[in-house]
């Protein structure tokens, strides 16, 4: 009978192998995604903005549709995707945490996320709305926006993406029809 048991539970062992996430020889990591305005210097912005008012406000109440998440190793070569179900996600300069996903180890060099109407099961919600100083906007335009800079992964960790140049770019608007094409030439960087 302990024989017998013996043998259960080492098959159990073999069968079930190192655990969740794991695969011989590159286990893949659990990195954490968050979005930030990272703006150099941007507190003495701040402070010349209180003497100086910009002529209009800063882009707030920014809301994604975020449908999926690419890690590249480079702007042309696939990576590794991740299909997202986070829904409508209001991003806030000082720091959003988004999701946590398992990527394989590597250099990545290009994060992207696709932007999608129907967030939370809305047919016509936006996949991008926002106000700035000339009102408020939104689309239902499929966009993608894109984040340069070099991230390894080896082990668990934090990718904070720098989001000023999209602000700097949402804050342009004066259209609606402008917003896919404002987000997809800016580049944001990590």
């Amino acid at each position: 009978m302990k024989f017998k048991i013996a043998i259960l539970i080492l098959s159990f062992a073999f069968l079930t192998g190192c655990g969740p996430g794991t695969t011989t020889g590159n286990p893949a990591a659990p990195v954490q995604v968050r979005m930030e305005d990272k703006q150099p210097f941007a507190w003495i912005k701040k402070g010349f903005d209180a003497l100086v008012p910009p002529a209009h406000a800063v882009v707030g109440n920014v809301k994604f549709c975020l449908k999926r998440l690419r890690f590249k190793p480079n702007s042309t070569t696939a990576g590794s995707d991740f299909d997202l179900v986070l829904g409508e996600v209001v991003i806030n300069p000082a720091g959003t945490n988004l999701v946590t996903v398992s990527v394989p180890p590597g250099t990545y060099s290009r994060i992207e996320f696709d932007l999608d109407k129907e967030c939370d099961g809305v047919a016509a919600k936006p996949s991008v709305s926002f106000t700035n100083g000339s009102g408020s906007y939104s689309t239902l335009e499929h966009t993608t926006i894109k984040f340069d800079g070099s991230y390894v992964v080896s082990s668990a960790g934090v990718l904070t993406l720098n989001i000023d140049p999209l602000l700097d770019a949402l804050d342009l608007i004066t259209n609606s029809t402008q917003i896919k094409t404002a987000l997809e030439t800016a580049l944001g960087d990590f």
